[in-house]
């Protein structure tokens, strides 16, 4: 336990765990977040609940994994009906405000929150249903927009960009009204960026010439699409029709320099958390709700749980926690839940028994290991997918389909599936058993399709939900929805 605080949790959208310079990338520059890295400790091997934007923040909210809450994907979002850590602070007498994207399903549902300022749900309360048609034997139709808007990267700005600078205003705003305050206090300062387009301003822009970017090694191999899954996301979202390497280094070049503005905008936040005399009294905090392929394995965006897309950054630092230490364990979005209520010393009165640790236990090394773990239940698969990983071994065990397995010591791009081909290795089986002792996949899949199904007819059918159209990205607040019809 350490004593009770304040905390900041800044959490933004698509940015994947190796993008960040602490984490050793090549090109990007995250001069924030490294910062604040050296402040604290950074865990290098920190996993997504699930890799799609809706049920990956109901598990950083509600400490569970998608299979135990059913909020499977887009359209069944987080809703009130789970208590969430906010609701044990605010219980506790901790005020707890949320600022920026939260992607639940209204604000006019408890969520758990003192206060919501400015805060992004989802389209009408509904979201995306074109998702749910994965629970459907056609599947989710293809789709040109998810492409276009990768394909409008560069210098320049959209309403994402705007969104982001007000969340920072709101926030900074806040912190000069609370900063006296004696009571202890939680904020969760929450941007839609590094999600595309890709769009930055000049300076940020500048920082990285397309023609230098270090493209993924998996972007253009020949077997990119050797795996039924992965074909079917790529058809699905209409990549092997031509992603060609022009496109790519533009793609690439915007994705860092959005993700160096948006450190940028963070840095403004822990820059006046500082001036305001804060350090010594709140901690802070860092994640990302999944990553993002960003042209590996031929893809583009996430639904999928190679590294690119199920790895998220995470960094925890403040008072009572080590400085410039890096922890190597496998954690996850659910152990955020249990960190929380632990460092503000609140118990959990729920009942509910967590799958996730506190990290301040991993950080002091009375956790013993624990295998990496997601999973995937959303549009762009055929059927339900897990990740399970010991040291570093790694399953991707996909149902009714075959398995995908990488030894990512040797091959941390995961380029070298070991059973592709009909390739056989004795790791699939105990990877596999060991996923077992967790979840049962057929079960899960079978599970999340009837309720994806049952969605379906709450919103009038099939032929209602097909002709719904796609939301390639949500709109932000006092702004209108652009569909994408099919």
């Amino acid at each position: 336990m350490t004593s009770p605080g304040n905390l900041i949790l800044f959490v933004t959208d698509n940015h994947t765990r190796n993008f960040l310079g602490v984490a050793g990338h090549s090109h990007v520059r995250t001069p924030n977040l490294d910062s604040l890295a050296k402040r604290g400790v950074h865990f290098k091997n920190a996993y997504a609940a699930t890799t799609l934007c809706c049920p990956a923040r109901a598990a950083i909210a509600t400490g569970l994994y998608p299979h135990q809450t059913g909020f499977w994907d887009n359209a069944t979002m987080y809703d009130g009906s789970v208590k969430t850590w906010h609701h044990h602070l605010r219980d506790a007498q901790v005020s707890v405000t949320a600022i920026g994207k939260l992607h639940y399903r209204s604000v006019e549902d408890d969520n758990g929150f003192t206060e919501e300022i400015h805060t992004m749900h989802v389209v009408g309360g509904v979201g995306s249903p074109l998702t749910l048609l994965r629970a459907t034997e056609d599947g989710v139709p293809s789709r040109a927009g998810h492409k276009a808007i990768y394909g409008n990267s560069g210098p320049g700005q959209t309403d994402y960009q705007i969104y982001d600078r007000q969340i920072t205003e709101r926030a900074i705003d806040w912190l000069r009204g609370n900063a006296d305050n004696p009571e202890p206090w939680a904020l969760i300062v929450s941007y839609p960026s590094p999600h595309p387009p890709f769009r930055a301003d000049q300076e940020f822009w500048d920082l990285y010439p397309p023609e230098d970017m270090p493209l993924p090694s998996t972007w253009d191999v020949p077997n990119r699409y050797d795996h039924p899954a992965m074909a079917y996301l790529a058809w699905m979202n209409q990549l092997p029709e031509g992603m060609d390497e022009t496109f790519m280094r533009n793609a690439y070049a915007g994705y860092c320099a959005l993700i160096t503005q948006t450190d940028a905008e963070i840095g403004k936040v822990i820059d006046m958390a500082d001036e305001l005399g804060l350090t010594d009294t709140t901690r802070l905090a860092y994640t990302s709700d999944h990553g993002e392929a960003i042209g590996a394995h031929g893809v583009l965006g996430k639904a999928n749980l190679y590294e690119h897309s199920a790895g998220v950054p995470l960094i925890l630092a403040g008072p009572g926690l080590p400085r410039g230490k890096t922890v190597s364990d496998c954690v996850s979005h659910v152990d955020l839940f249990p960190t929380i209520l632990d460092l503000f010393d609140v118990p959990n009165k729920s009942g509910e028994i967590l799958p996730g640790c506190s990290l301040l236990k991993v950080i002091g090394g009375q956790q013993v290991l624990r295998p990496g773990f997601s999973e995937y239940h959303a549009m762009g698969s055929v059927n339900s997918s897990f990740l399970i990983r010991q040291d570093n071994w790694k399953l991707i065990y996909h149902v009714d389909l075959r398995n995908q397995l990488f030894d990512l010591a040797s091959d941390p791009d995961e380029a070298n599936d070991l059973l592709a081909g009909g390739g056989t290795h004795p790791k699939e089986a105990e990877l596999t058993a060991l996923l077992r002792k967790q979840v049962n996949p057929e079960e899960l899949n079978a599970r999340s399709k009837a309720d994806q199904l049952a969605r379906i007819e709450e919103l009038g059918g099939y032929e209602a939900v097909r002709n719904a159209g796609s939301i390639a990205a949500s709109p932000i607040p006092g702004t209108e929805v652009r569909l994408e019809k099919i």
